[in-house]
C-alpha cells in the first residue's frame, strides 16, 4: 500500500484495509502495529490500545516491540501503571534490546514527574555495553532535557 493510495483513501479506508490484512494473518504483529498506528492517527486511541493489547496477547515474534508499543499507547491513554509493567515485560522477553526499552521506560517516568527515577535509568542505559548509537543519542538528549527542566 503506497502513501499516495493511503492519502486518497483517508483514515477510514486505511483502517478498513488494515483490518482485512489482520483478519487474513491474525498473528502478524507488524500488521497489528500498522493498524494501531492508523487508529491512533484517526483519533481512535482506545481502539489502538486494544489492537496493541491483542498484538501482545497473540504475537509470537517481536514481542518486546509489541510490549513497548503497547506501553507507549497506554501512556497516551493515561494508564501509566499498566504502561510501566509492559516496559518491564518488553525487557524480560527481549533482553537483547533492553537499553531501548529502558530508555522508553525512563521517558515515561519523566512524563509522570518521576525525574530522579528516570535519570537513574538513563544513567544505567548509558553504562550498558549493548547500547546503540541512536539510543545513546536519545538518552543523552533526554537527560539534558531533564537537567534543563529542573533549572526552570
Amino acid at each position: 500500500m503506497t502513501t499516495t493510495r493511503i492519502g486518497k483513501m483517508g483514515h477510514e479506508g486505511r483502517i478498513r484495509d488494515l483490518r482485512a490484512m489482520v483478519e487474513r494473518d491474525p498473528l502478524n504483529v507488524n500488521r497489528r502495529f500498522m493498524l494501531a498506528a492508523a487508529l491512533e492517527a484517526a483519533g481512535k486511541m482506545e481502539e489502538a490500545v486494544r489492537e496493541l493489547a491483542t498484538a501482545v496477547e497473540k504475537g509470537r515474534r517481536n514481542l518486546g516491540v509489541a510490549h513497548c508499543n503497547y506501553a507507549a499507547a497506554l501512556m497516551k491513554a493515561g494508564r501509566p501503571e499498566e504502561a510501566l509493567r509492559h516496559f518491564d515485560q518488553a525487557i524480560e522477553v527481549d533482553p537483547g534490546n533492553a537499553s531501548f526499552y529502558l530508555s522508553n521506560k525512563a521517558h515515561a517516568l519523566s512524563q509522570l514527574g518521576l525525574e530522579e527515577k528516570a535519570k537513574a535509568i538513563y544513567e544505567q542505559v548509558l553504562r550498558s555495553k549493548d547500547i546503540s548509537k541512536e539510543t545513546q543519542r536519545i538518552v543523552v538528549k533526554k537527560m539534558s532535557e531533564l537537567g534543563n527542566s529542573k533549572k526552570k
